[in-house]
């Protein structure tokens, strides 16, 4: 169940430090004149998003106006499943039992879906946002998956749960940043992601699947999001680099 994997995050350290210096939006470089990574992010999402819709904008051209604004490519299961999420996400409920009953064996089209949802919530909906990257990440399969947690990881953090452009009002410096917004919610995205790469890692590894391609694309994203705007996600993959001797 999702509750499960809410008291994994919780266990891997939520208290330790965060350094709130970076804005979740913008479009200007660093002021090392580096590339920003948190935009480089929502730019690769909007990619994987620009993708999709190419995709189904070939199986649209003869569909009605009213049919076209519809997740186009699903089966009659797969249309009922998101409308289970629907239902799953507007109840607030995280224990909902069909998280595991019915929310399973997602199929690529779907999990799409989901990629063009997560592009159009608002960034302060985190537990909404987490709902997405969790059902993705427990099911990972390919190339298109792990580049949708990359791009997750490489976000800029929620300064904010109110706005996560800014810091909470009236406030200023990065220790008053982390007394005013809950940690946890924050990075909930991120952080259900990292652990969603990890679990497959190890998974992998038991069944002895080191040298498979899902292996070492999984591993690579790891060692790239060592340069995340997000310190939180830095801490992480370096620690489960470590810990995979894998540096």
């Amino acid at each position: 169940m999702k509750k499960k994997l809410i008291l994994g995050v919780l266990g891997v350290g939520i208290v330790s430090s965060l350094i709130w210096i970076l804005s979740r939006s913008g479009n200007s470089p660093t002021s090392t004149g580096e590339p920003d990574a948190g935009s480089g992010a929502r730019s690769v999402l909007n990619q994987i998003v620009d993708a999709v819709k190419g995709t189904e904008s070939k199986s649209t051209a003869a569909v009605s106006p009213a049919a076209a604004s519809e997740p186009q490519g699903l089966s009659a299961e797969e249309s009922r499943k998101l409308s289970i999420l629907s239902e799953i996400i507007a109840s607030k409920n995280d224990n909902d039992q069909r998280f595991d009953t019915e929310l399973r064996n997602l199929s690529p089209e779907a999990k799409r879906a989901l990629v063009r949802k997560y592009a159009e919530v608002r960034p302060e909906k985190r537990n909404e946002l987490g709902t997405y990257v969790f059902l993705i990440g427990r099911e990972i399969k390919d190339e298109a998956d792990v580049a949708f947690l990359k791009s997750v990881l490489m976000e800029k953090p929620c300064l904010s749960l109110e706005n996560c452009e800014r810091p909470p009002e009236g406030q200023s410096g990065d220790e008053e940043h982390l007394g005013a917004i809950n940690e946890t919610t924050a990075n909930y995205p991120q952080l259900v992601a990292i652990r969603a790469i990890r679990h497959k890692l190890d998974e992998l590894k038991e069944q002895g699947q080191e040298s498979g391609a899902l292996f070492a694309s999984l591993l690579q994203a790891l060692r790239e999001i060592r340069v995340s705007p997000n310190p939180r996600v830095v801490d992480e993959a370096t620690k489960s680099l470590k810990e995979l001797d894998r540096e």
